[in-house]
């Protein structure tokens, strides 16, 4: 009975041991597996499919005199900031992951920080120009023609650049390289200050993401508005209203768009630093 009693009750302590260690191998093997090959694989094609097609958008553009109009200066831009991105980003990211160690300067790390932002805003005011550009040509088509030249979309857009290179300034002093207390000799390129990044990252989510999504679908709106309010000719009414509700399809697809792809960025940022 001693012995029977022995064995039941060391048995369940060597199982749980043993489970335990298991399961301690198998998340050490996933992680491992996840952050030394998804990621960099990931991020690889992320970057070389970045690359090569907003490459390939910019000589299209350029290369052409018929494609350079005010549309596709906007979507220009849009290449050349997704390519500022693609290049240093990814690559980089996926290193820090796969080493788990950042061997870079601290200035290179403030750098990609601030490209991030830098690149981040561009991308979403470009697209809040685009939609303001939009709503000028169909409400407004004859009073705006000589706004919507591309002298002015090429200055505004040089204007984006500017007051988004300026604005996030406050970045680079606010990331650095850093100790990892629990593995000496292993430096993380990241915010220096919790507080600081709380306030980089609610400055972000209200004007990167809540205000422009605003502006863009007060703007659709008056779009659709518009478009709804014209009456069509008795001849065209019918291809008219197909066209109307092609558009209307479009713009809503648009803003609906945007802000599925942009928040769950913002929903990361803001349930890692608040909770």
């Amino acid at each position: 009975m001693t012995e029977r009693g022995n064995a039941v009750s060391v048995d369940p302590l060597g199982a749980n041991s043993s489970t335990g260690v298991e399961e301690d191998q198998e998340g050490a093997m996933l992680l491992f597996i996840v952050n030394q090959i998804v990621v960099p694989i990931v991020f690889g094609l992320t970057s070389l499919l970045g690359i090569i097609g907003n490459s390939l958008v910019i000589y299209v553009i350029l290369s052409r005199e018929k494609m350079r109009t005010v549309t596709n200066f906007l979507l220009l831009n849009l290449a050349f900031a997704d390519l500022a991105f693609v290049l240093v980003i990814p690559n980089f990211t996926a290193f820090q992951y796969a080493t788990e160690n950042w061997i870079f300067c601290s200035a290179f790390c403030k750098i990609m920080h601030y490209l991030v932002n830098v690149t981040a805003y561009v991308t979403v005011y470009t697209l809040v120009l685009i939609s303001l550009v939009r709503y000028m040509t169909i409400v407004h088509s004859m009073a705006t023609i000589r706004l919507r030249t591309k002298k002015n979309i090429v200055l505004a857009i040089i204007f984006i650049w500017v007051v988004v290179l300026i604005l996030n300034t406050p970045v680079i002093l606010s990331y650095g390289i850093q100790s990892d207390d629990a593995n000496p000799g292993i430096y993380i390129c990241n915010h220096l200050s919790f507080e600081t990044a709380q306030r980089i990252f609610t400055t972000f989510f209200v004007f990167a993401y809540l205000l422009p999504l605003i502006v863009i679908a007060i703007l659709s709106v008056c779009i659709l508005h518009h478009l709804r309010s014209q009456r069509p000719t008795a001849l065209k009414g019918k291809k008219t209203e197909q066209k109307k509700k092609k558009a209307g399809r479009l713009i809503i697809l648009v803003v609906v768009v945007f802000a599925l792809l942009w928040l769950p960025v913002h929903i990361h940022l803001l349930l890692a630093y608040f909770n």
